[in-house]
């Protein structure tokens, strides 16, 4: 059995940043909240209870955005397991950036970035703002391609298809009346597939720390 002491000697730093983070979140929700005249139950519950709306609304949205945060995870996660190992720096810093890449689209999701959030409160336009991601998916590729091509690279073009055609609908919607679902649902086989990229490079590159 793990001693008290052991635990409390190796536990207390982590707990005590983790805890002052959510302090500092949960005061910032309240400045917010007390400035603009913002009921702090907007800043604290769920949508649906505040709306008292049925439990499965926003159902695949919400499915798409834990696909978005476990593939940010899996960057994240295999860069700590690798931080120290020297021959594989530069399999490190492709899953950090990709991680802030990941972690990009996961809030933009979130929070309707680019459909809402710049434009309304920052006057940036939509297709602004969509240029300015494509442009950083250029930098990264760019800054990355022979990383990405000694893995599944087939699985993320199938990833950046999927988002791209979600996009696509969206500033071209089809004459159907379903198109938002088409664009939803193809959003969400982006995502999908966006994880099983990161998780599948992410099982490779631990298995060669391993060998």
């Amino acid at each position: 059995m793990r001693s008290l002491a052991s635990q409390f000697r190796t536990t207390t730093p982590v707990l005590l940043i983790s805890w002052l983070l959510t302090l500092l979140a949960l005061l910032f929700a309240i400045y917010a909240a007390t400035r603009k005249d913002i009921p702090l139950d907007y800043l604290t519950k769920d949508p649906t209870a505040i709306m008292k709306a049925p439990f499965y609304l926003g159902f695949f949205s919400n499915l798409g955005i834990i696909i978005w945060s476990c593939a940010f995870f899996s960057c994240f996660f295999t860069a700590s397991r690798i931080m120290n190992v020297r021959y594989l720096q530069q399999d490190l810093f492709f899953m950090i950036i990709s991680g802030f890449v990941t972690l990009l689209l996961t809030l933009d999701d979130l929070y309707q970035l680019h459909e809402y959030v710049f434009p309304q409160y920052f006057s940036i336009p939509e297709n602004a703002v969509l240029l300015t991601y494509l442009n950083i998916f250029l930098l990264w590729g760019l800054r990355f391609r022979k990383r990405m091509l000694q893995s599944d690279f087939l699985v993320l073009g199938l990833a950046f298809f999927f988002l791209g055609m979600s996009t696509i609908i969206k500033l071209f919607p089809l004459p159907i009346p379903q198109d938002t679902f088409m664009k939803d649902a193809f959003k969400l086989f982006g995502s999908v597939t966006w994880f099983i990229y990161f998780f599948r490079t992410g099982n490779e590159i631990l298995d060669k720390q391993v060998k």
